[in-house]
């Protein structure tokens, strides 16, 4: 019964830890602020606001993600179907995959 109570005591504490919100954030602006916090801008959906050989930036509504392009590494897609970088156009809403060092791995402009 001890242990049953110990696990139940340790899975509530979890839960109860404060959310990592920066000082001076507006209440309104704290799950925003979370969610990007939590994540690592690995993938994002948006609309390509600057494009040309060697970098290209995807916006969303709250932020803009910007990588390189490494001709060899990163794989285009246009509507599903094989691409260059040249395929690519402004205001196109585009879905993308950073490694770690910020280079575009996946491109998918739709």
């Amino acid at each position: 019964m001890k242990t049953v109570a110990l696990c139940c005591l340790a899975f509530s504490l979890l839960g109860a830890a404060p959310p990592l919100v920066p000082e001076g954030t507006p209440m309104g602006l704290a799950d925003d602020v979370e969610a990007e916090q939590l994540s690592t801008d690995r993938r994002v959906h948006g609309v390509i606001t600057s494009v040309d050989p060697s970098s290209m930036t995807i916006a969303t509504s709250l932020h803009a993600v910007s990588g390189k392009i490494d001709p060899v590494r990163t794989k285009v897609t246009v509507n599903g179907k094989p691409g260059k970088v040249a395929d690519l156009q402004l205001s196109a809403h585009a879905k993308g995959e950073l490694c770690l060092d910020d280079v575009w791995l996946v491109i998918d402009a739709h």
